[in-house]
């Protein structure tokens, strides 16, 4: 026997009743409904309903846009610099959000960005949280002072070594943006180390870092400094995991506070390594190109890695 495919297909087809089609049963776990069975569930969601109305009010009121133009972060005065300065601070609270919620955080209390330059994530983790303790730290008073006088934060200038830092106090979060992308590897394991101790009992640090992808932007994107420069820290980073080059002279007279201040790259490999050796601290997360599409970030907290909490 020989069908006709296009006769079948013709074929009025009978219409499907509800009960036939029948909407799966919802329930909605705690609303009503049953409970759910995972705690830790139950805590991310309520925090991801937090946070979703901290971003409604933070929207709302939007950051000062008052700006530092003698702020090292803010190197043109085009429209396009200035969108993209906000932006990099925008991302930042995506960046903050996304791993308290992932690591069941509530609302930081106390906040430390560090280095905080003039401000360009300091204005949002304020809006953010308007009900939180926050330092500004840099190495520049100039910064420091223009965080405290326009941004409604506390301040504190900082040390070139980074061993005799002490901030007085530990923070429920830790923002270190652009710091260990311009260190030698004994800064960067100071810098980690302050850090460390410097969280509370559930602190958050979110650390940003130049990596693998950085090769591709020299050669494709901009530059960092000199091809013969950056091959210097490139090689570094391709055989240790970790590579430093100094900027040339004329660059580093703007950053006269410091005497080393270059580009460093960091493979995932090493920063893992740095930060299994410290003590009483936990590894949250690692991203590569999380930050702006370019920087690394490694997030690690408080309680240590065998804690019960």
């Amino acid at each position: 026997m020989v069908f006709d495919l296009r006769k079948v297909f013709s074929r009025r087809q009978p219409e499907l009743t509800r009960t036939e089609c029948a909407e799966p049963e919802i329930v909605t776990p705690g609303r009503g409904g049953a409970a759910l069975v995972n705690e830790r569930l139950a805590r991310y969601l309520d925090l991801l309903m937090t946070y979703d109305a901290m971003a409604a009010a933070y929207a709302g009121r939007g950051t000062v846009r008052h700006l530092d133009r003698d702020d090292k972060e803010y190197t043109a005065s085009d429209e396009w610099a200035e969108t993209h300065y906000f932006s990099v601070g925008e991302d930042a609270i995506r960046i903050v959000v996304q791993a308290l919620t992932a690591n069941l955080r509530p609302p930081p209390r106390s906040i430390l960005d560090f280095p905080s330059g003039s401000g360009r994530v300091t204005r949002h983790l304020r809006a953010f949280f308007p009900a939180a303790r926050i330092i500004a730290c840099d190495l520049y008073p100039s910064h420091v002072e223009f965080c405290r006088t326009h941004l409604a934060v506390d301040g504190m200038v900082s040390k070139e070594n980074l061993s005799e830092l002490d901030f007085g106090a530990t923070f429920d979060l830790i923002f270190c943006g652009s710091l260990m992308t311009h260190l030698p590897a004994p800064l960067v394991g100071a810098g980690l180390e302050l850090i460390a101790r410097s969280l509370s009992d559930r602190g958050v640090a979110i650390v940003t870092l130049q990596g693998r992808h950085s090769e591709h932007i020299q050669k494709h994107k901009w530059k960092y400094l000199d091809d013969a420069l950056f091959d210097v820290a490139l090689e570094g980073m391709q055989g240790s995991g970790f590579g430093y080059v100094d900027y040339d002279h004329d660059f580093r007279r703007t950053f006269d506070q410091q005497t080393n201040y270059g580009v460093s790259l960091i493979r995932p490999d090493w920063i893992m390594a740095r930060l299994q050796a410290i003590p009483d601290i936990r590894i949250l997360g690692f991203a590569e190109r999380a930050w702006d599409d370019h920087h690394d970030v490694v997030v690690f907290g408080k309680p240590s890695v065998n804690a019960d909490a």
